[in-house]
């Protein structure tokens, strides 16, 4: 088999989450496009893979080197807001790639992971020749962009451009992973030729792997007798927590244990205080195989966003055999459908989230087997078939 190279493209610096961690190779490394990279390197050890990004903290050029996989970081040379990163150097050594797959004839795949900015546009206008996968990772294309946010219309004249360049260049990416149904629609209309799939992140075996539900609420200090909702995800307002409180304080006899970090934690408890909601409780960042036990002990989980991509949360919830009650927002109804892994709301409504809940808290259903779709295994198997066809 023809050798395979892959270039994973960050589509912005990493100093953005600076404020969550100090540590940029551990942002890059923690990042969507570096864990697909790990994953393809646990699976097809064989194919040599690299993870590049733009970082505007950088003067020069960085690399390192782990999980047998080169990571790449260039300065930019435009970067006026996040997701608008511009590096020059990066788009030169990609031209340097290509002409060196060329010449010693392996297959090379540049997979984006984003492209509704400008890095994405360039590589379409100026590597169209060249085979290109591209990941969504929720952003919007450039008159939508517009539409969500008041502040920005005033530049409409180069929005109106950024949709026209886009629509022009966007049918040179041969294969997108879509994350809502909005974005497919929009792609089969720009980019026909081109094929089009949803696809998410992917989960870790560990997550399959859950507590029995008493030992779990023993181990924590939890009472055996209460109905106990899970919420996981960032604290803000996109995420619906502030609708969430509201609920919680028709539902005295549930309780709902929060776990997460973001900029609205202590905005968000001293909203919890005055409403002297005691059924409730912030547990702050859990991660990884820590989240175990607190996800075996609840009894289903809700994400109440009022914007969403494809919730790893959500994925991760059901794996535990937990049923969901999530917003119909982005790719959530593509995720979870009514009835079957759990329930779909309108977004901004306490008095759905607390029909749902009251709903939910009485299933008795098995809706594990709905995460399967979600084990890294087979999400990376596609696409190193997708690798195999437009290399």
């Amino acid at each position: 088999m023809k050798k395979i190279k892959v270039i994973q493209i960050a589509h912005a610096s990493h100093s953005i989450w600076r404020q969550k961690q100090k540590d940029i190779k551990k942002l890059i490394e923690g990042d969507w496009f570096s864990l697909t990279a790990q994953q393809i390197k646990k699976f097809y050890p064989k194919i040599d893979i690299e993870c590049w990004c733009p970082e505007k903290t950088y003067k020069k050029h960085k690399e390192f080197v782990n999980f047998k996989i080169k990571y790449r970081q260039f300065p930019t040379t435009f970067s006026p807001m996040y997701a608008l990163d511009l590096s020059i150097p990066m788009l030169k050594e990609l031209k340097k790639e290509v002409v060196k797959s060329k010449k010693e004839h392996y297959r090379l795949v540049i997979h984006l992971h984003e492209y509704h900015n400008l890095h994405g546009l360039l590589i379409a206008t100026f590597f169209k020749n060249q085979k290109i996968i591209a990941q969504h990772h929720g952003g919007s294309w450039p008159l939508k962009h517009l539409k969500q946010t008041k502040r920005y219309r005033p530049f409409f004249p180069l929005f109106m451009l950024g949709q026209i360049w886009e629509n022009l260049v966007i049918g040179n990416i041969n294969y997108f992973y879509a994350l809502s149904r909005d974005e497919i629609g929009y792609l089969k209309k720009v980019a026909p030729n081109s094929k089009i799939k949803f696809q998410t992140m992917g989960i870790d075996e560990f997550y399959f792997d859950s507590m029995n539900k008493k030992t779990a609420r023993k181990k924590l200090g939890w009472p055996l007798d209460k109905k106990i909702m899970l919420f996981l995800g960032r604290i803000n307002y996109v995420k619906g927590v502030n609708y969430l409180l509201n609920a919680m304080e028709k539902l005295e006899d549930i309780e709902l244990k929060l776990i997460g970090w973001g900029e609205k934690l202590e905005e968000l408890k001293n909203y919890a205080k005055s409403k002297r909601l005691k059924n409730m409780e912030f547990l702050g960042p859990i991660f990884e195989k820590e989240k175990l036990p607190y996800m075996s002990a609840c009894d289903a989980f809700i994400l109440p966003s009022t914007k969403e991509g494809a919730s790893v949360s959500t994925m991760e919830a059901l794996a535990q055999n937990l049923p969901v009650i999530v917003t119909d927002v982005g790719g959530m109804s593509l995720m979870v459908q009514n009835g079957r892994e759990g329930i779909l709301i309108k977004p901004k409504s306490p008095e759905e989230i607390i029909k749902a809940v009251k709903e939910i808290l009485k299933w008795k259903k098995n809706v594990k087997k709905y995460a399967e779709r979600y084990r890294w295994r087979r999400i990376i198997d596609d696409t190193v078939k997708d690798y195999n066809i437009v290399g």
